[in-house]
């Protein structure tokens, strides 16, 4: 009895975890639109790329996780690295000329869309009706998302492209860094996969505009690139990998969808962002179209991977 009262409450605490995690995740949206008023895009990757494995360097060892990579492996490392690297330029490009919450939507529903589609080129599956109902489904929420009705340059004015461009690139790291297991672990794979990303912006990065950036730079910006770089892309993401190790991806993947709503909420709060209609009703439709595709794949080994499982940040 004891033990079942000990287990219901760890499940409660881990519960806890992933939804202030899910959270983190989508006050990410709104960081960076702060962040994009002192810098470029590439600066801040670049900080972001340090940050992370700044914070997990402490942590792996405090708690005894290996960081080593098979050497197999490398070959996904530095493919992750490179698609990593493109995502949050595209993120950071996004979320400067257009809206934080209507992007924190756009991305995390968008894009298991995009995953799922490219699991079916890999394994030459063809969709099946529900499957079908599903994708169209995601295309129509894309569509609302993106506003289609009005003209071509109104979209590429509001960043659209630069959050289409981030979902695609996210699902494509995604099915690259699925294999991180089979070369270590998530966490090892993570650290080596910013820190080759890091490696890869040095040549481009103006060093002397990022040393001016700390000496005139003010608390908000302290506050927004440390609460981004540890809080959110590090803590965070740790966090969600040990829950899902523990409860199951299936069941982890649903608290994801806490992701959009809370970007558009902390767009509202603190930066002033109106919350559109379209972004609403686009948002539900993709949710709906995510849990239309992936309620098909439970207990069946045979399916392509679940899309909802690796989700953008």
């Amino acid at each position: 009895m004891k033990e079942t009262q000990n287990t219901a409450k760890k499940e409660k605490w881990l519960l806890a975890a992933m939804i202030l995690s899910m959270c983190t995740w989508g006050t990410s949206w709104t960081c960076a639109k702060v962040l994009g008023t002192y810098t470029s895009a590439l600066n801040l990757s670049f900080l972001r790329f340090i940050l992370v494995p700044l914070t997990l360097l402490p942590l792996t060892y405090f708690t005894k996780t290996k960081r080593t990579v098979h050497k197999k492996g490398w070959f996904h490392v530095i493919g992750a690295s490179v698609f990593i690297l493109l995502y949050t330029l595209f993120f950071f490009k996004g979320v400067h000329q257009g809206f934080a919450g209507a992007g924190g939507v756009l991305v995390t529903t968008i894009n298991p869309i995009f995953a799922y589609i490219i699991g079916l080129f890999i394994s030459k599956i063809l969709p099946k009706k529900q499957e079908y109902i599903g994708l169209a489904l995601g295309f129509i929420a894309g569509m609302v998302l993106l506003k289609v009705w009005n003209n071509s340059a109104a979209i590429l004015n509001t960043g659209n492209v630069y959050f289409l461009l981030a979902a695609f690139v996210w699902a494509v790291m995604s099915k690259i860094s699925s294999h991180a297991n089979k070369f270590g672990n998530a966490i090892g794979f993570s650290f080596w996969t910013h820190i080759v990303a890091a490696l890869g912006l040095i040549y481009f990065i103006d060093f002397k505009e990022i040393q001016q950036l700390f000496t005139t730079a003010d608390t908000t910006f302290w506050f927004n690139i440390l609460y981004f770089g540890i809080i959110n892309s590090a803590l965070a993401t740790t966090c969600f990998l040990y829950v899902t190790a523990k409860i199951g991806a299936e069941k982890a993947s649903t608290y994801i969808f806490i992701v959009p709503s809370t970007a558009v909420l902390t767009s509202f709060l603190f930066i002033g962002e109106h919350i559109l209609w379209n972004t609403v009703i686009g948002g539900i439709l993709g949710i709906v179209a995510v849990f239309i595709i992936n309620g098909k794949f439970k207990g069946k080994k045979t399916k392509p991977q679940s899309p909802i499982r690796n989700i953008a940040r």
